[in-house]
């Protein structure tokens, strides 16, 4: 009498169907560390992990998608208040509207820290919002003799922060040193500092902040990098903003053919080897370079990074993230805010030197799409309903 015969089935059958009725939730715990073409293919090993997972273009932010620590896109739309989020691990895209929410419209987003977004409305509104609890937070309107003037944003945690102050400060465009808008939350009113030149020497050029200050919150100071390659640090003295805070400036200018090979410029926290990561990417196809900005006492240091590793980037103006990778292929890879085909994440992989889509590749970025007014966020590792 064989197996057949006597009723029992074959070890692998009984193996097969021990994975296929597989409970739903280690089906998505295995999922959520999976990249979107892994992911198509884990959920078409058979009908039953089909049905238990959802689709790509299915998934909200209940979901247990939203519970990967990986940071999301968000691109608004001001005249509609509309919100566009797209997911780097899923190459997927959901849209939600604000309709309700009449201080969306018209606004436009600053700098994004965790999972709070610093926006401003009109000439003098601010206030924070996060897309993911709806919450707002108003602060006090600018003062009105300095409209439009300051574009360059940062602030220090997120503001219903209960363990430390919340200081947000605002660059004047250009300036030896620029002045700065600064405001603690829960103040009434916004603080000017002006510094005078000669405190800094005569010999010194306009320092430009076009790029997106980094805030250091357990040493209270700022990175800002210059239009012309040097490093502005900002102290915020005594923890306060009635006392004016010191500028401080490092570093030699880049040659005059490097300043105009650039087409666009990034920096992030380099949360593990201290000071910045400046990202910058060319004019001539859009060639990526990353180096590390760090003070080490009175001395900047610089060097040239050709890996990330076992982290993954994600750059854009006003917010950018080096994370650890929660997947195998995220690793050593640079998420830009561009999209192929307008709805496909694009991301640059430092070993190949290439641009990569869900069905793209390429050594240039010419034919990429960027947002006027996208951001990564971080959302939390609480699951948000919309």
């Amino acid at each position: 009498m064989n197996i057949y015969e006597s009723g029992m089935e074959p070890a692998e059958d009984v193996e097969r169907q021990c994975w296929s009725n597989a409970p739903t939730d280690i089906l998505r715990l295995i999922s959520s560390r999976l990249v979107v073409g892994e992911y198509v293919v884990f959920r078409a090993v058979c009908k039953n992990w089909r049905l238990s997972l959802p689709d790509l273009h299915d998934y909200s932010y209940s979901s247990p998608f939203s519970c990967v620590n990986t940071p999301c896109l968000i691109t608004f739309y001001e005249e509609t208040g509309e919100v566009e989020f797209f997911h780097p691990l899923y190459n997927a895209q959901i849209t939600q509207n604000y309709m309700d929410m009449p201080e969306l419209r018209g606004s436009r987003i600053r700098c994004a820290i965790e999972d709070w977004l610093l926006m401003s409305k009109g000439d003098y509104g601010m206030f924070f919002f996060n897309p993911f609890t709806k919450v707002i937070m108003k602060l006090p309107d600018l003062l009105e003799e300095f409209e439009n003037s300051f574009p360059s944003w940062t602030f220090s945690c997120p503001p219903d922060s209960s363990s430390s102050d919340c200081f947000v400060v605002g660059f004047f465009f250009s300036g030896f040193p620029p002045m700065v808008y600064m405001i603690k939350v829960g103040e009434s009113i916004w603080k000017i500092h002006t510094f005078y030149h000669d405190e800094y020497g005569n010999n010194q050029e306009l320092f430009f902040v076009p790029h997106n200050p980094v805030y250091f919150k357990n040493d209270n100071i700022v990175y800002t990098f210059g239009h012309k390659g040097t490093l502005g640090i900002l102290k915020i003295n005594e923890n306060s903003t009635d006392k004016s805070p010191t500028w401080k400036f490092h570093g030699k200018q880049l040659s005059h053919r490097k300043q105009n090979s650039i087409r666009q410029i990034f920096t992030a926290e380099d949360i593990d080897n201290g000071g910045i990561l400046v990202i910058f990417l060319t004019l001539e196809e859009g060639k990526v370079d990353i180096w590390r900005y760090k003070m080490n006492g009175e001395e900047l240091e610089k060097e040239k990074v050709t890996t990330l590793e076992d982290k993954t980037l994600f750059v854009s103006y006003g917010g950018s993230f080096l994370k650890p990778s929660v997947a195998r292929g995220l690793a050593n890879k640079i998420y830009f805010p561009m999209f192929h085909d307008n709805n496909k994440g694009v991301f640059y992989c430092l070993a190949t030197h290439k641009y990569y889509s869900f069905d793209y590749s390429s050594t240039n970025c010419f034919n990429l799409v960027q947002p006027i007014s996208s951001i990564w966020i971080q959302p939390s590792s609480k699951n948000y309903s919309f």
